[in-house]
């Protein structure tokens, strides 16, 4: 049964894994440099007068790190 668990288990985990194949590698392919550029400042201005960084505790850590990620989904030039 451990085996049968395990071999499942394994399956899902790889059958979720990105493909190297639907990765994009011609920067600026959806959006223009102006485009990027614009999101990239207006994300980077919204995370310097967030709340999040005023306070330490465990859901404003949470908070910075989503507010990071979306700060760099918007710099990134192959989204």
């Amino acid at each position: 049964m451990k085996l049968f668990t395990s071999i499942l288990l394994a399956l899902f985990i790889f059958s979720c894994a990105p493909s190297e194949k639907s990765k994009n590698t011609i920067p600026y392919k959806y959006r223009t440099k102006a485009q990027v550029d614009a999101a990239c400042k207006a994300q980077i201005e919204e995370n310097k007068n967030s709340k999040a960084q005023a306070d330490s505790n465990a859901g404003n850590f949470l908070l910075g790190v989503m507010m990071a990620m979306q700060e760099d989904w918007a710099c990134d030039p192959y989204r």
